[in-house]
């Protein structure tokens, strides 16, 4: 594949994840709809796919939409803390375990397996670094090991169910796309 195509393959897959962070991340940018929050697996997919100045494009374009949110969007101030400083970490821990899946990442069950698993351990730490980080330094709770554990029960899943929505949707995609590229290479398809 030449430069030329890669970079254009780049730009649009940055445009798209771009898109999906803007109508997805969080109720303040999206009420209007149901999809689950794309942000985690943004990062995920950038790492996986984009060259390395995506981990900063998309922290700023999640920052973007925050400060949005909270000068414009409703959003309560009790959001923003000095916790927030810790979504740095837990975005980028999703833009590395993407980054270290590439090698991995191939258009087969198991590479799509690998990719999966992948993203949900990803958003396991995520989660504890986000929530917990939250949780401790927001200044709105007391915190215990119980309650924090208690918190996890009942939030942790839904971080679960959108990443896995969205890296299904990625890999049925990219499966999708894989079969495309042969079908058009092997002349399988008429134009």
């Amino acid at each position: 594949m030449n430069g030329q195509m890669m970079k254009s393959q780049s730009i649009a897959i940055a445009i798209g994840l771009c898109v999906a962070m803007l109508i997805t991340r969080g109720s303040h940018a999206s009420g209007w709809n149901t999809l689950p929050e794309a942000s985690w697996m943004v990062f995920f997919i950038a790492g996986l796919l984009l060259p390395t100045w995506s981990l900063a494009a998309f922290l700023g374009l999640a920052v973007g939409i925050d400060a949005y949110a909270f000068t414009f969007g409703g959003v309560p101030g009790t959001c923003l803390s000095v916790a927030y400083a810790m979504l740095i970490p837990a975005y980028s821990v999703m833009w590395i375990v993407g980054r270290l899946v590439q090698p991995y990442f191939e258009s087969t069950v198991t590479g799509h397996g690998v990719t999966f698993m992948a993203a949900m351990l990803a958003t396991a730490a995520c989660e504890l670094i986000s929530s917990g980080s939250f949780y401790l330094w927001s200044g709105l709770f007391e915190p215990t090991w119980a309650e924090f554990l208690a918190r996890e029960m009942q939030y942790a899943p839904a971080a679960f169910a959108s990443s896995a929505f969205w890296a299904v949707a990625f890999i049925a995609s990219h499966g999708l796309y894989c079969r495309y590229q042969h079908a058009k290479a092997t002349g399988e398809l008429t134009t």
